[in-house]
């Protein structure tokens, strides 16, 4: 069976149909057309994002259990993997290293973090820009968010690592988010519609990060950041859209929210995703069914 074979494959086994996927891996239904009727095989570069939506490992998009020989001809040949470890850019050798280590301590699984767990999508707005769909509400406090539950909720992301598209930047979710996300002075501010987008905002934060442009730096000045925050701050801009409900409990339209994605940049050259700040109805822009 070929590669696109089993994406067709698994599809039927997920039920999603074309039009679904195509909207969540961000690949034209054209392309998808031809991998059925042209019997050609999607690029390297989308096969991660194809098997976070289609909840498998790269090695069981890549190759049947049966088909050990074809597996390992993916694999086999070292010399050729270190030689384009050696000659890539020392940007380019530390996020490989970082995917590989990461890879082999859960065996390809990282793939699917939280993916059976969440209801989210990306679209397009007719800008073409990038908004996480947050498709259910998972904190829906009548009159206050309770802070708790969203921070139990963010420790599950606590050593997981996703990449900026636009800028190639590896993100990593570290101990400090749960508390800082969700007792920050920020937070604490919140009300109403921007606290409940905040806090359902968390679901997410793998495609919030994966989407976010406008990388912005500012130097750090305080003291208690020294060491977390060595190499100074980043900011991003994000979009995201949370679901808004009718009497009947149905969806009626989505609200779209600006948010501004806070990254330290530490002392062990990595980049930690601190906080999401300015978060901002767009009045001018609803999404309607």
């Amino acid at each position: 069976m070929s590669i696109s074979e089993r994406i067709f494959s698994r599809l039927t086994e997920i039920n999603m149909n074309q039009s679904e996927f195509s909207r969540q891996t961000g690949i034209s239904t054209s392309t998808i057309n031809d991998w059925k009727h042209k019997k050609t095989n999607p690029s390297a570069d989308k096969m991660v994002c194809i098997c976070k939506v289609l909840g498998i490992s790269l090695t069981d998009l890549l190759c049947d259990e049966e088909d050990t020989a074809e597996k390992y001809e993916y694999f086999k040949e070292e010399t050729y993997i270190v030689e384009i470890i050696r000659n890539a850019s020392f940007e380019t050798k530390k996020r490989m290293i970082t995917y590989l280590e990461k890879f082999v301590l859960f065996e390809g699984d990282f793939f699917m973090s939280h993916r059976d767990k969440r209801n989210i999508s990306v679209i397009r707005d007719i800008d073409g820009n990038h908004i996480v769909m947050i498709n259910d509400i998972r904190f829906k406090g009548k009159r206050s968010v309770d802070w708790k539950d969203v921070r139990d909720y963010l420790k599950e992301y606590v050593g997981d690592f996703y990449q900026i598209a636009a800028t190639g930047d590896v993100i990593y979710i570290g101990a400090d988010l749960p508390k800082e996300y969700t007792g920050s002075k920020y937070t604490n501010s919140l009300k109403g519609i921007n606290a409940k987008a905040k806090a359902n905002a968390t679901q997410g934060i793998p495609e919030l990060i994966e989407i976010a442009v406008g990388k912005y730096y500012k130097e750090n000045i305080e003291e208690k950041h020294r060491r977390d925050a060595q190499n100074g701050w980043y900011r991003y801009d994000s979009r995201f859209a949370v679901p808004v409900y009718d009497d009947k409990g149905e969806i009626e339209r989505y609200n779209v929210f600006h948010a501004s994605m806070l990254i330290r940049h530490a002392n062990d050259d990595k980049m930690y995703l601190y906080d999401i700040l300015d978060i901002k109805k767009e009045t001018s822009n609803s999404l309607s069914l």
